[in-house]
């Protein structure tokens, strides 16, 4: 099977199954009474099913898997073949078994997501399994390579898969722009990819654009159905490792931050609503209005038109970050520039007053819009 082939079965199969699966979980959300219901925090006015995490994750892992299984005995275009030692990645696992313990640690905290969907997990105790599942991934020897030490690359490593992964959960907070961002990241890591000649994490990146494809038709506004943490905690754990997988070369600083360009939006959105509720003494894990999203909302945008916005901003980052892919380091860095000035403006915008979030004491945000246009 020619590798492009592969990249087709891929894509085409997350897609379809998660165009199969998500109406599924949605009707067994109903029937369980399974919602995410309204609350002071959250942009949604009426119950909507939880469960749609799990579609995306049965479809994304069918159906890298039986692509992978499909390639046992077939070489790509390098001369590797994939499920041996010698193959693609080249650490001791060897590349089937790197596969098969990425989606096990994902698969982890995606379990952990459903158990506080239902019930509640006290933050600490997610960031402890995420802190697990990310030095579990370092201590086989999968982490950021660059020029500094070892020992610095694993703490940039362990950094960057909890931070992504917590940043992609805090994304979920409104119709369709978490799923959007990482099915936007996933294309661009693909074409990345590709073009430096790196097969397997390609068939990763477009497998998840496929299935996060396939959840927006549930999931943009008006949704239907919200992937909960078991979905966002899911893809930011494999989007955060495909990330670290991308191999650009090393020896330009300027390629080693191709991953923070193209998840500008998740970093960005995080970095405010961190920085915004320490400068307000609330807690950064407990809940408000005070994500990019909901900025947007109060310059009276509506939110169909804001995620588009939004997400066409994760777009060009994600062009941004295939071109820095093939720069050198004085280009690059004039693009780092105008990246970094633009989000600023960006920054600047969305805390004017009219955007600004406004809490009273106990932290909930009370300004909502009362018109979207």
């Amino acid at each position: 099977m020619a590798t492009e082939w592969l990249y087709a079965l891929s894509f085409l199969g997350a897609l379809v199954l998660s165009l199969i699966l998500v109406p599924v979980v949605r009707a067994v959300a109903i029937n369980k009474t399974i919602f995410d219901s309204p609350g002071a925090h959250k942009s949604h006015t009426s119950p909507v099913p939880y469960l749609g995490g799990i579609a995306m994750v049965a479809a994304f892992s069918v159906a890298v898997v039986v692509g992978a299984l499909l390639q046992q005995n077939a070489s790509f275009g390098d001369g590797t073949v994939l499920l041996k030692p010698e193959g693609l990645f080249g650490a001791g696992l060897g590349p089937f078994g790197e596969l098969l313990l990425v989606l096990g640690l994902a698969l982890g905290l995606s379990a952990m997501g459903l158990i506080d969907d239902l019930k509640g997990l006290h933050p600490n105790l997610r960031l402890a399994v995420e802190f697990i599942a990310a030095s579990i991934l370092i201590g086989f020897g999968i982490q950021f390579q660059s020029p500094l030490s070892d020992s610095i690359d694993a703490i940039i490593t362990l950094v960057w898969l909890i931070g992504i992964t917590n940043a992609m959960n805090l994304l979920d907070n409104i119709d369709g722009l978490a799923a959007g961002v990482t099915g936007i990241a996933a294309a661009a890591f693909f074409v990345i990819a590709v073009l430096y000649d790196q097969p397997l994490t390609a068939v990763l990146s477009i497998g998840l654009a496929g299935c996060t494809l396939g959840f927006l038709r549930s999931n943009f506004n008006p949704a239907t159905i919200y992937m909960g943490d078991a979905g966002s905690l899911y893809l930011g754990f494999v989007i955060a490792y495909l990330g670290l997988k991308l191999r650009v070369d090393q020896t330009e600083w300027t390629q080693l931050l191709v991953p923070m360009v193209v998840l500008g939006v998740a970093i960005l959105d995080t970095t405010l609503v961190v920085v915004s509720r320490l400068h307000r003494g609330v807690s950064p894990f407990q809940g408000g209005k005070d994500h990019i999203s909901h900025r947007f909302l109060r310059l009276e945008v509506s939110v169909r038109r804001g995620v588009t916005v939004i997400l066409f901003g994760a777009a060009v980052l994600g062009v941004l970050g295939i071109a820095l892919a093939e720069m050198r380091a004085r280009d690059g860095w004039l693009v780092l520039f105008a990246v970094a000035i633009h989000g600023v403006a960006v920054v600047i915008l969305l805390t004017t007053k009219r955007a600004q979030v406004a809490t009273d004491s106990s932290g909930v945000i009370t300004d909502l819009p009362r018109k979207a246009i």
